[in-house]
């Protein structure tokens, strides 16, 4: 076990973005050397950091794309599960929310993933990507995420149209999932609930060491235990509670429940449960029998029922998985006590450090509008480059003009 630093997380609140002299796009102080993949918000790039040379994964956020998420959450709240309710406590209170947060936005550039930064600044554990810095473009509605860059990519790529993938060893498969599962630990332990645990959010560093990614969707329990409201995640990896549009579930079963699935496939190379539909892999996690192909390990497969266990009330819980036959190779590997793992002192993430996750800004608001009418001359500059001859002929025209009536009248 090694520790990790996590310095204050920077808030770059009026990045400017353009390009090099070498044409290369350039976004604050980080060169972008070239596109690692697609999120579910905007692409990922590999960028240097100009002063450091230190290289970084940069996650891309469309403002426009936030935002629909957003409402779209306001609008299944209000309806509560069903038809949308009339009234004050219906579209009328959505509508109301609506606003508040568009009020919000115009003097917190970033509201949209103040949750997700909230959670981030927090985290210190090797098996979770850290966030460095946070820039706001506002010009093209774009928000950036500078995270540590984990050189080998998702852990595993399904295949979209045959739900399979490659499959690592028992050995390896061991390695990976131990190291997932001190990771959820720590989250756990510091009640905070991934909710969308899958391959492609499990990244592995150029030495292979694995970190949980991506926490847009992630919530903070008031108190470990608290149940959570709504579904979210990847249809394949959701457990079944959430398939059944259950009011309130353990946030942390579920996650359990996730990274079964994600078991699953590094020892199988495939989905326990398919379909070619969202409503035909609901209900396949909901009633589908869990089958095992091939020959694997006895332990491993017991692992697997327990984790993929349907009544969240009985799966399997982390304390138990730690002392599973399976993860401890029958008494042989041992992981790093709860303790040691959870050690990191964590500042209890509360409401509170949401909605001040950007309070600075507020202080120095004068110099944001400054820079946006800095900008603005800019561009009027450059419209203008255009017509500065036309401008300078015309004057010229003009003079010569004046020149010719002075002659008339002398003559």
């Amino acid at each position: 076990m090694y520790k990790v630093s996590n310095p204050d997380v920077k808030y770059t609140v009026a990045a400017m973005v353009g390009e090099n002299a070498d044409g290369v796009m350039v976004v604050g102080t980080y060169t972008i050397v070239k596109k690692l993949g697609r999120g579910a918000y905007g692409t990922v790039y590999l960028v240097k950091h100009a002063d450091t040379g230190k290289q970084y994964a940069m996650k891309e956020y469309f403002k426009a794309s936030l935002r629909k998420r957003r409402q779209s959450d306001i609008m299944k709240s209000a309806r509560g599960g069903g038809s949308m309710r009339p009234g004050r406590g219906g579209l009328f209170a959505a509508r109301q929310t609506m606003q508040k947060q568009q009020s919000e936005e115009a003097s917190d550039p970033f509201s949209l993933i103040k949750t997700e930064l909230a959670i981030s600044k927090k985290l210190k554990h090797q098996n979770l990507v850290q966030l460095y810095e946070v820039l706001n473009d506002s010009e093209q509605d774009v928000l950036y995420l500078i995270i540590d860059l984990c050189e080998n990519g998702p852990i595993q790529i399904l295949n979209a149209e045959q739900n399979s993938t490659s499959t690592y060893s028992t050995e390896v498969a061991h390695k990976h999932f131990t190291q997932a599962l001190l990771g959820l630990e720590y989250l756990h332990e510091h009640g905070i609930v991934h909710r969308d645990i899958k391959p492609d959010n499990l990244l592995l560093t150029k030495d292979n060491v694995l970190k949980i990614a991506d926490f847009g969707e992630s919530v903070l329990l008031e108190e470990i235990g608290d149940k959570v409201k709504g579904s979210t995640g990847t249809p394949a990896f959701m457990a079944p509670e959430l398939c059944q549009s259950l009011s309130e579930i353990s946030g942390e079963a579920a996650d359990i429940w996730s990274l079964g699935v994600c078991l699953y496939c590094f020892v199988y190379g495939t989905l326990p449960f398919k379909g070619t539909t969202v409503f035909e892999i609901m209900d396949a996690i909901s009633s589908d029998d869990l089958q095992f192909l091939g020959t694997k390990d006895e332990s491993l497969n017991d692992l697997l029922v327990h984790m993929l266990e349907r009544n969240p009330e009985t799966r399997i819980t982390i304390d138990e998985i730690r002392e599973h036959p399976w993860v401890t190779q029958g008494g042989k590997f041992h992981l790093a006590t709860k303790e040691k793992n959870c050690e990191n002192p964590v500042e209890e993430v509360t409401q509170q450090d949401i909605d001040s996750i950007i309070q600075p800004i507020f202080d120095i608001m004068p110099v944001i509008m400054a820079i946006s009418k800095l900008r603005r001359f800019r561009r009027r500059i450059r419209d203008k480059r255009g017509q500065e001859e036309i401008l300078e002929k015309e004057r010229k025209q003009l003079q010569e003009q004046k020149i010719t009536v002075i002659a008339d009248d002398q003559i």
